[in-house]
C-alpha cells in the first residue's frame, strides 16, 4: 500500500487533493468494501508503509481502518515486506488487532475461518535466499493460502528471490504475492501471482488498481480484482490518420477521453481522478503540426472535469508519420525499397517475413523485457505489439532515408 507516499504525477491544481487520491484513500475505500461485503479477513502482502519516517502517518491511517474492520468482526493479517521490515512489527505492537504473520523470517501457519493462512515476513530489508527453501513440507489436508512478499524469477534479487517453479511445487492452494506493483492475472483454479499496488504510485502504473476479493469454497478458489483506487492512469492510443487539421487535436483528445471514461464512470467506486498517457498514432499530412499541437496540450498542465472525474493529460506523445507510398517505394532496389518491402510484410501476420522479423525482434528484446526495471510497465508484448513497434521504427527510418535521398538528388 505504501501509506505515507503521496501521489506526485498530478497537475498543480490537484495537489491540494492529494490526500483524496493517494494510497490512504484507496485503503479506506477497501475497508468500506470489506465491511459492506462482510468478508472474513483482510490480508495485507507487505510494504504497507513506504519508509520508516512514515510511521506516524501509517499508524493513524492503518489504526483507523483496522479498528473499523475489527468492530465489524473482520480479522486483519499481514506479512512484512522489504520496505516495512522494521516499521510493521512496531505497528503491530501498537495496534493490537493487526496480526503479523511469519515474524522474523519464520514460516507461520494461522487458522482463518476454515482455511490455513501460511505467511513469511522479511526479517531485514535484504534477503538474498529463497524463503521457500525453509517451507515446511506439509501443511495438513485443508485449503492453504500463502501470503508472501517476494521477487519472482529474479535469482539475483536482494528481495527474497523465489522461482515460479518453487511456488507451484509447494503444498499450497494459492499464492498471494506482494512486491511488484503491476497486478497479475489471477483468474485460474490455482491463483499464483502478484496482487499489485492498491493505488497507482507512478504514472507508468496504468490500468486497474485495487484490492482483490478472494472467495474460497472447499478447494475452489476464485480471485477478482476490485478497482477501488481513487487515482488511475490510463494509456490511450488515438489514431490521427483522418486528422488533417492539427487545430482539431484537442477535440479529438476530448472525444477519446469521454469514450474511455464511460465505462469507469459507470462503476460504483469510480476514480476521482484519471491521468492520461496519450500516444498519437497513424499517418497524416499534418504530422509535424500534430506534434507541435501535442506539445502545447501537454504543456497546459491543468485538469478538467468529465463525467464527475477530474481528468488531466500527464503525457502526450506523437508518433504520427507523414504518409508514404510504400508500394511505389517497394519497387525500388535501393535501401528505401528494402525497408518498404519489410514494412509491407509487417502489415500481414500470415506473411513469413512478418513472422521472421517479429521472432528476431523478440529475441533481441528478451533480455530487456525480463529486466527487473521493466516488469512493472506491462505484460509481455504479443506479436502484434512487437510488429507495431517495428512498423513505427521502420517508418521513421524510411522517412529519413527518403529525405536524405531527396536532399542528395
Amino acid at each position: 500500500m505504501h501509506l505515507g507516499r503521496p501521489p506526485t504525477a498530478i497537475p498543480e491544481d490537484l495537489r491540494a487533493r492529494r490526500d483524496e487520491l493517494g494510497p490512504e484513500a484507496a485503503w479506506f475505500r477497501s475497508v468500506d468494501e470489506a465491511i459492506a461485503r462482510k468478508v472474513d479477513a483482510v490480508l495485507l502482502a507487505g510494504d504497507l508503509v513506504d519508509q520508516g519516517r512514515d510511521f506516524f502517518v501509517a499508524y493513524g491511517q492503518l489504526k483507523a481502518g483496522i479498528e473499523r474492520l475489527t468492530e465489524a468482526g473482520i480479522r486483519v493479517l499481514a506479512v512484512a515486506g522489504n520496505h516495512d521490515t522494521e516499521v510493521l512489527p512496531r505497528l503491530a505492537g501498537e495496534i493490537d488487532q493487526l496480526e503479523l504473520v511469519g515474524a522474523g523470517g519464520q514460516w507461520q501457519s494461522v487458522p482463518v475461518d476454515g482455511i490455513t493462512l501460511l505467511g513469511w515476513s522479511f526479517p531485514r530489508p535484504q534477503v538474498r535466499n529463497s524463503p521457500l527453501g525453509d517451507l515446511p513440507a506439509s501443511q495438513g489436508k485443508g485449503t492453504v493460502v500463502g501470503l508472501l512478499h517476494c521477487d519472482v524469477d529474479q535469482a539475483d534479487s536482494p528481495h527474497a528471490p523465489v522461482s515460479r517453479r518453487e511456488l507451484e511445487a509447494a503444498p499450497v492452494n494459492a499464492w498471494l504475492l506482494g512486491h511488484i506493483h503491476r497486478p497479475d492475472d489471477l483468474d485460474s483454479d490455482r491463483p499464483i501471482g502478484y496482487l499489485g499496488s492498491i493505488s497507482a504510485l507512478r504514472a507508468s502504473e496504468t490500468g486497474r488498481r485495487g484490492p482483490w476479493l478472494v472467495q474460497i469454497e472447499g478447494k475452489d478458489i476464485a480471485a477478482d480484482q476490485l478497482p477501488l483506487a481513487a487515482l488511475r492512469y490510463e494509456a490511450l492510443e488515438i489514431d490521427c490518420s483522418e486528422l488533417e487539421d492539427a487545430g482539431e487535436l484537442g477535440a479529438k483528445v476530448l472525444a477519446a477521453t469521454r469514450e474511455r471514461l464511460r465505462t469507469l464512470a459507470d462503476s460504483d467506486n469510480q476514480p476521482k481522478a484519471v491521468g492520461l498517457r496519450i500516444t498519437l498514432t497513424g499517418q497524416s499530412p499534418a504530422a509535424a503540426a500534430l506534434g507541435e499541437a501535442a506539445a502545447e496540450l501537454a504543456a497546459d498542465g491543468r485538469s478538467w472535469e468529465e463525467q464527475g472525474i477530474a481528468c488531466f493529460v500527464h503525457r502526450i506523445e506523437s508518433t504520427v508519420m507523414p504518409r508514404l507510398d510504400l508500394r511505389r517505394l517497394a519497387r525500388q532496389s535501393d535501401p528505401c525499397g528494402l525497408l518498404a518491402r519489410r514494412l509491407l510484410a509487417l502489415q500481414d501476420p500470415e506473411d513469413e517475413e512478418y513472422q521472421r522479423l517479429v521472432r528476431l525482434a523478440r529475441e533481441s528484446m528478451s533480455p530487456v523485457l525480463g529486466a527487473r526495471e521493466f516488469r512493472d510497465l506491462d505484460r509481455e508484448p504479443d506479436d502484434e505489439a512487437i510488429a507495431g513497434w517495428l512498423r513505427r521504427a521502420g517508418r521513421m527510418a524510411l522517412i529519413r532515408l527518403v529525405a536524405q535521398r531527396e536532399e542528395a538528388g
